[in-house]
């Protein structure tokens, strides 16, 4: 890189004239173009290319100044010092051409203070498509510095610029619409004619984005306004605006029509009468009264005054036919009804918390139980979870304590089944060392491991009749005495209960304490039966052969429709336990990647004779009797049986796939109101109440 200083000695600085002769002096010494473009004048901390007249002069150099000539490559001496003389030679100008070159100078600016004001862009282009000119407004509609355009092709820096097309045709493009840099601009593209040869050509593009949004605003109220002319003639209300006279100025079709059918004059004062209009002319208030037309013409009608700036300026009138809005207030009402009702069942199944995921299934009866889980997850009640065998008691129990604030600290599980009952105090309370032989050390009991947690009391039906007071003891005093122990231990631990017998029977039997049962029955929850919830099945299924593929690293990834049919049918006696072990067996037994009906055991797969010809359920005698009771009869037995096993019209209509007007009809009719959820908590805690087909 070479930098020349030079100083300008002319009286009216670098102007026009002087900058044209330097121009073309440079072209005379460096006859390669190339080194042309890359040589810069720096002035005043701006950088303008050497060859480009208009920026040159721009740049205002004064009598007496220093600019620096910048080249990017070697120049030899001798050129340089050529340069150097041109400055510094101090020809004579008379008075006349001086002020000629003033005058130049002077209007150059002026023209060029002119383009850049203006808010259009422009380039210039000269014949070889080069930019010799682009003003402040197209460096910034291009996103380029004005440097990155001038003395580059407009092909080069400029999108579809086809400026080059303009050159090779010599015909203008005007009024064309390009987008650059995401900004929509019209541009007019036109030849440079001199003494009639073309040396260039000139674009000139303007910003629309404005006007695009102002064309798409009018459009949308246009849009707007014909979608509020359909609606307003759409409905069937009568609609309408005034004047502050209280003549239509405005009406819909079913107004017209009304004015039309009674013959009244089109005003609102045909409508509410003079007097009512007068009164709120004076103080513009919305009033909604009920009018009659006409003997059978009842209109609730609502007027709303427009007030602008504080004066009244007209009405908005809507009229509803009376007979129809008092049909609609009748049905909201049934609505409304039927939304309370609707959000009751609803907050039945709220999001359950994230501990119950690991239950699989989304049955009425599964998810009614779940959701009386979480509920009492929250608080610190004792709870009694029922349930045959193989329902996922423990599952529960755990997340109970997941969902409850003692989520943090220990859930100890006690199986009272599989404990010696000779073992099962010290396994619950725990010992002193040298509490009996072989007590070497003194060993803590599950309840006090539990402290600030969850106990889970699996199969408490189990415990003898001793340990069934000490449980007890623990329940009221919250204390536990060590065997061996000298003093009690206070505890704070939740109780969580289950098992699969029959509390209320061993009560009365005398197998159960009465006392112990009420202390553990505060909250019950019942798991139903898989047979009770067949719906879940394919759910369970994908689940189990998840967990499968994962452990034994294969990749089943479906069944046959078969396969989940006789699942369905079967009893299930075993549960959800049962249904594992048997998908498990599947997986062993199947050569595809298909579970199939092939690989069931044969008591699913064909089912049992019994099964296939005993009738069961309530009614299985109706299927063996010879004696045909009336129709009648036959609803009020299944109505007696239902209802108790339900406590709300509501769980009896559904159950029933009736309507709770019908189910509340039909039991007064057979007088069975008093029978309605007799049986409930029984079933609630032995099993889910039947089907009545079961």
């Amino acid at each position: 890189m070479t930098s020349l200083p030079l100083t300008i000695y002319k009286k009216n600085g670098l102007h026009v004239r002087l900058a044209a002769a330097f121009i073309t002096k440079l072209q005379s010494l460096l006859q390669n173009k190339e080194l042309l473009k890359k040589t810069y004048v720096v002035y005043n901390n701006k950088k303008v290319q050497v060859n480009n007249l208009l920026s040159l002069v721009s740049l205002k150099i004064g009598r007496g100044e220093e600019f620096q000539l910048v080249f990017e490559q070697a120049v030899p001496p001798g050129i340089l010092e050529e340069i150097k003389d041109f400055f510094e030679k101090n020809e004579l100008v008379d008075s006349g051409q001086a002020e000629a070159d003033r005058l130049m100078m002077e209007n150059s600016m002026t023209l060029q203070e002119a383009i850049a004001a203006l808010p259009n862009g422009i380039i210039v282009v000269n014949k070889e498509n080069v930019i010799t000119y682009a003003n402040d407004v197209a460096a910034k509609l291009l996103n380029k510095a004005p440097q990155e355009l001038i003395n580059h092709r407009a092909d080069q820096v400029i999108p579809s610029s086809r400026l080059h097309v303009v050159i090779e045709t010599n015909k203008p493009e005007l009024g064309e619409k390009q987008i650059i840099n995401n900004t929509p601009l019209l541009t007019n593209r036109s030849p440079v004619m001199f003494d009639g040869q073309m040396i260039g050509a000139v674009a000139v593009f303007q910003d629309i984005s404005n006007l695009e949004k102002v064309s798409r605003e009018l459009t949308n109220v246009r849009e707007l306004q014909q979608r509020l002319d359909l609606v307003l003639q759409s409905v069937s209300d009568l609609i309408g605006l005034t004047d502050q006279e209280g003549t239509f100025i405005y009406a819909n079709e079913e107004m017209t029509g009304m004015f039309q059918k009674q013959r009244k004059r089109k005003t609102i004062q045909a409508v509410i009468g003079t007097s009512a209009w007068k009164a709120l002319a004076v103080e513009p208030q919305p009033f909604m009264k009920m009018v009659r037309i006409a003997p059978q013409a009842k209109y609730i009608t609502k007027i709303n005054p427009l007030v602008v700036d504080g004066e009244f300026k007209g009405t908005v009138v809507t009229m509803s036919p009376y007979d129809e809005m008092k049909l609609l207030l009748q049905k909201i009402e049934l609505m409304e009804q039927r939304t309370k009702y609707l959000e009751f069942e609803l907050s039945k199944y709220q999001k359950l918390n994230d501990a119950f995921k690991t239950i699989k299934g989304s049955s009425k009866v599964l998810l009614d139980s779940l959701t009386m889980a979480d509920k009492v997850a929250k608080t610190e009640s004792t709870v009694m979870i029922t349930g045959e065998s193989g329902t996922g008691k423990e599952l529960v129990a755990r997340a109970v304590h997941e969902a409850s604030s003692r989520k943090e600290k220990p859930f100890i599980r006690v199986n009272c089944a599989a404990i010696h009952p000779n073992l099962m105090e010290s396994e619950l309370f725990g010992h002193e060392k040298g509490a009996f032989t072989g007590a070497y050390t003194t060993h803590r009991g599950k309840f006090e491991l539990a402290n600030n947690g969850t106990i889970f009391l699996d199969e408490i039906g189990d415990l003898n009749f001793e340990l069934q007071a000490k449980i007890l003891r623990v329940l009221q005093e919250k204390e536990v005495d060590r065997v061996g122990g000298t003093r009690p231990l206070k505890l704070d631990v939740r109780i969580i209960a289950a098992t699969n017998r029959n509390l209320t029977k061993m009560v009365d039997e005398g197998t159960f304490r009465e006392d112990l049962y009420y202390r553990l029955h505060v909250i019950p929850i019942h798991l139903p039966p898989l047979r009770s919830r067949i719906d879940d099945i394919p759910y369970l299924v994908d689940h189990f052969t998840e967990q499968l593929n994962n452990k034994l690293g294969k990749n089943i990834n479906g069944y046959e429709a078969s396969f989940i049919e006789r699942l369905c049918h079967y009893h299930w006696p075993g549960n959800i336990r049962e249904l594992q072990n048997i998908i498990e067996r599947v997986f062993h037994l199947t050569e595809s990647h298909l579970l199939c009906s092939k690989d069931l055991p044969p008591h699913i797969f064909y089912g049992t004779k019994e099964q296939a010809s005993k009738p069961a359920g309530p009614f299985a005698e109706w299927l063996t009797s010879k004696h045909v009771l009336k129709l009648e009869d036959y609803e009020k037995q299944i109505f007696a049986h239902a209802c108790q096993l339900y406590p709300s019209y509501n769980q009896l209509a559904q159950a029933l796939g009736i309507t709770h007007k019908t189910a509340a009809k039909k039991l007064r009719k057979y007088g069975l109101e008093r029978m309605l959820g007799k049986k409930y908590q029984q079933a609630a805690i032995f099993s889910q109440p039947p089907s009545l087909n079961e």
